[in-house]
């Protein structure tokens, strides 16, 4: 992870920071979304060196698009569609490769 930050503290804090919110201020836990734990793992297991495999974890959180790449870089945006914005979950993990 690029800035020594998990990626899960991150979201939170970026998030947070759009709504112009404390983090502790969020009304639904990142972990009511995805495991962050899990997401932590993940994103440093993955091979930062290797062109042959990339790792994007992709979900709805609070009404943003959270996009995780494998250095552990995290980018939110708002949701195109949001039904309920404090819930969505749509992960998607990608290796490429032969």
């Amino acid at each position: 992870m690029g800035t020594g930050v998990p990626p899960s503290h991150s979201i939170v804090t970026q998030i947070a920071t759009a709504e112009r919110i404390a983090p502790i201020d969020l009304e639904t836990p990142l972990h009511d979304v995805i495991d962050p734990d899990a997401l932590d793992r993940l994103i440093a297991s993955s091979d930062h060196g290797s062109s042959v495999h990339t790792v994007v974890v992709e979900f709805t959180y609070y009404g943003y698009t959270v996009q995780v790449n494998g250095a552990g870089a995290v980018e939110i945006r708002p949701a195109e569609q949001t039904t309920d914005s404090n819930s969505g979950v749509d992960s998607t993990e990608d290796a490429h490769g032969d």
